[in-house]
């Protein structure tokens, strides 16, 4: 077999289809609003093709492109580390995020004659470090992905899309900037974080049972099995659906338009697009 044919095979076995798509419809003008995954295991290129072939306009929730990205990570940095996070874990939550997350934090194996130096403290571990020098948000969120890397979660719809909007030339248009987005993640909840990482031997079971109910498109089940993540909080949700809802909105009487947000802000956008007579209907697959 070709490498050209092997290449294709392995990305055929990572598609799925895409099925946390609503259609929008008033007046005859027909968009779509798409529930995203920031990271997954699979793709839904196929999917994504067809949604943005029935639009002239995308919209995101912030910008994705490496300079804003790049921002994001500057400002995660600036200021008062997080070093109470780590604080406020035992040994075997610290040992197990280690574990979970690769090899950026994990320690050497000593030999077993080496005996333990008790001179050691937590500032010579690279995990309390990490903690130290980010913000609170910043630190979970970078060992998160840092997880779900590790168990192959390689790719994003959101990233996904944006690329291929931008080689269909799409108009691309985002909701917030990175500093309002930023500023919302400041304030979740600290002791939502610390419990979050404290179930770290529940990661597992977490990450599958969001992965299953992405796949089915099930809404409801999404939003269930999602509720204890930390950034699942009103300064991330509720705080942010009206704002987003406002600045998509012209858009709606202008455009064919496909919306990209985070899939827990569907509700809110919809209930407010039927508010004012629009239809929203979950469509199933973005197929053909």
């Amino acid at each position: 077999m070709k490498l050209r044919e092997r290449l294709l095979g392995a990305l055929s076995f990572r598609e799925r289809p895409l099925k946390t798509v609503w259609q929008v419809e008033r007046d005859g003008l027909i968009h779509h609003l798409v529930g995203t995954a920031h990271h997954f295991p699979y793709r839904f290129t196929r999917s994504i093709e067809t949604l943005l072939g029935r639009g002239k306009r995308a919209y995101f929730e912030g910008p994705l492109d490496p300079d804003s990205m790049n921002r994001v990570v500057a400002l995660g940095s600036r200021g008062a580390g997080s070093a109470s996070l780590y604080d406020a874990l035992d040994e075997a939550v610290i040992r197990k995020i280690k574990e979970k997350t690769g090899s950026r934090f994990r320690e050497a194996e000593r030999p077993e004659f080496m005996p333990i130096d008790l001179s050691e403290s937590r500032e010579d571990d690279p995990l309390y470090e990490h903690f130290r020098s980010l913000r609170p948000w910043m630190a979970f969120f970078s060992l998160w992905n840092d997880y779900l890397r590790e168990k192959g979660w390689r790719y994003s719809v959101d990233m996904d899309a944006w690329e291929t909007a931008g080689r269909m030339g799409k108009e691309i248009r985002y909701l917030e900037t990175i500093e309002e987005q930023v500023a919302a993640m400041e304030k979740i909840p600290v002791e939502r974080i610390v419990d979050f990482l404290r179930h770290v031997s529940s990661w597992n079971e977490y990450a599958k049972a969001h992965r299953d109910a992405y796949l089915s498109g099930r809404i409801e089940h999404i939003l269930s099995q999602g509720r204890l993540f930390p950034s699942r909080c009103p300064a991330i949700v509720q705080d942010r659906d009206p704002v987003m809802f406002e600045r998509l909105l012209p858009s709606l009487s202008e455009e064919a338009t496909i919306a990209f947000v985070g899939t827990v802000h569907v509700v809110g956008l919809s209930k407010r697009l039927e508010a004012l007579g629009y239809r929203v209907e979950q469509v199933g697959e973005a197929e053909g």
